[in-house]
């Protein structure tokens, strides 16, 4: 009866081992995010966001090695998805700027045909 019952602790333990997942994988991932937010011009853009997610994916790190995988893959997770929060405002200032840049260059076309009416008149 007593092996038993060692045996069942034993099964127990390992199953409760067995369903925490690696972290590796979601390291991984929030890696590739950051390098990827970092290649889209993020540090310049948008250097909250993608401080967030170099500080979120220290922490993984750290989980990691003190053998927290679930906190480590949470924190990868939330590194990831800081990364391409990260990217999103990089794009999307990169759009505001360049919609800057056509409204300057339209509103100088619109100055110069005011200030020269005969410019838009077809020569016969």
């Amino acid at each position: 009866m007593a092996r038993h019952l060692i045996w069942a602790a034993g099964l127990v333990i390992l199953a409760g081992c067995a369903s925490t997942p690696a972290p590796e994988p979601a390291l991984a991932a929030g890696n590739a995010a950051l390098e990827a937010a970092r290649a889209s011009g993020a540090p310049e853009l948008a250097a909250v966001e993608i401080g967030l997610a170099r500080s979120k994916l220290e922490q993984a790190r750290t989980a990691a090695q003190a053998g927290r995988a679930r906190e480590a893959i949470w924190l990868a997770e939330q590194a990831d998805v800081d990364a391409q929060l990260a990217r999103a405002r990089t794009a999307s200032e990169r759009a505001r700027r360049a919609e800057n840049e056509v409204d300057a260059s339209l509103k100088t076309l619109r100055e110069e045909l005011s200030r020269n009416p005969a410019s838009t008149r077809a020569v016969p």
